[in-house]
């Protein structure tokens, strides 16, 4: 299936999180989702369209919101293959349990409008 396709899929529907929630969400998100195979994909604003990771295992997502900071962090793969990739000045998340063949997607958005969606 085309990836433009299954991104289109990964956001339909998505529930906000309101920011009083974010870290026992992402907590159970991360509970239940680490290991799965992830695909990482940040499109908006000045980045346009790119993807940061695909097929590599999700370690788990968290929210820095002391003092208004409000940064995302998203961790995938373990020891030498590990990557993180960090929202900042995070203003929603948003999420989409599983359907059918696809697994749970979360989207991070930016102040600027800069998405992140992190789905497999």
């Amino acid at each position: 299936m085309a990836q433009s396709m299954r991104r289109s899929m990964a956001t339909n529907n998505l529930e906000e999180i309101g920011i009083d929630q974010w870290t026992p969400f992402l907590a159970t998100f991360t509970r239940e989702n680490r290991g799965a195979h992830a695909r990482v994909e940040v499109f908006g604003g000045e980045v346009g369209y790119q993807v940061e990771t695909e097929n590599r295992p999700f370690d788990g997502i968290s929210a820095d919101v002391k003092d208004n900071e409000r940064i995302v962090w998203m961790s995938f793969g373990w020891n030498d293959d590990h990557l993180t990739h960090g929202v900042h000045s995070a203003a929603s998340i948003r999420m989409r349990p599983p359907v059918g063949e696809l697994g749970a997607a979360l989207e991070a958005e930016s102040k600027d409008g800069t998405k992140t969606l992190c789905w497999s």
